[in-house]
C-alpha cells in the first residue's frame, strides 16, 4: 500500500479580513497483486541434436493484453540456407540465419526484439540439406512479457485523439487518466472538464 499526504491552503477574504484554511487530503493506493506475465524459452527442433530436414516449425507466443513480448536470441548457429523468421500480424520483424561469428548470415546479435502488441509468431524453416554432423546447428531464444506503456504513445490506434486530455498514468497492463486541480474526469474516463461550484 502507498500513502501520501497533501496539504491545500486556501485564502478567503471576508470584510477585509484574510482567513487561511488548511485542508488535508490523504491519498491511498492499494496495489493489487498481479501474477507475473508469461515468459519462456524456445529452441530449434530436437535441440541440442541436429534439426530434421524439410521441417517447418511454428511457435505462437502470446501474453496478456497491455503487455508486449521481449524476444532475445541467446544462441544462433544455423546454416545460412535455414531461416528463423519473427512475425507480428504477418509482418516480418526479423529474419535470421548464420552464426555469431559469420559475416554472411543475418545474426540478431543479443539485441532484443520487441513486439508491437501481445502476440508474436516465430517460424523455423529448414531445407533438404543435412547439416554436417560436426556442426552445432541450433538456435535458442528467451521471451518475456513486459508492460506496454500506453501513455508514451501520443495517439491511440483508432485515431480518437490522445488517451487522456490532461494526465496519463501508466499502470501494469493498462493506464488511468487524471485531471489537474479544478478539473474532473468526464464519463468517458479520458476527458477532463472544469469543475464549477
Amino acid at each position: 500500500m502507498f500513502t501520501s499526504e497533501l496539504l491545500r491552503y486556501t485564502n478567503l477574504f471576508i470584510d477585509g479580513i484574510e482567513l487561511l484554511f488548511v485542508s488535508r487530503f490523504l491519498h491511498v493506493l492499494v496495489c493489487e497483486c498481479v501474477p507475473l506475465p508469461d515468459s519462456g524459452q524456445i529452441h530449434s527442433p530436437q535441440c541440442p541434436q541436429l534439426y530434421p530436414v524439410n521441417l517447418q516449425k511454428q511457435w505462437e507466443i502470446s501474453v496478456p493484453d497491455g503487455f508486449q513480448i521481449n524476444l532475445t536470441f541467446t544462441h544462433v548457429d544455423i546454416n545460412s540456407s535455414i531461416t528463423v523468421r519473427v512475425l507480428y500480424d504477418e509482418k516480418v520483424l526479423g529474419k535470421f540465419c548464420g552464426n555469431e561469428n559469420s559475416a554472411d548470415g543475418h545474426h540478431p546479435g543479443y539485441q532484443p526484439i520487441l513486439s508491437p502488441g501481445s502476440r508474436l509468431t516465430l517460424i523455423f524453416q529448414s531445407d533438404d540439406n543435412n547439416p554436417d554432423r560436426n556442426q552445432n546447428v541450433v538456435f535458442s531464444a528467451q521471451y518475456q512479457a513486459i508492460d506496454k506503456d500506453e501513455c508514451s504513445a501520443p495517439q491511440p490506434e483508432d485515431g480518437s485523439g490522445p488517451l487522456c486530455s490532461q494526465i496519463c498514468l501508466n499502470t501494469l497492463g493498462s493506464y488511468l487518466c487524471a485531471c489537474h486541480h479544478g478539473y474532473e474526469l468526464g464519463s468517458d474516463q479520458r476527458t477532463c472538464m472544469r469543475k464549477f461550484g
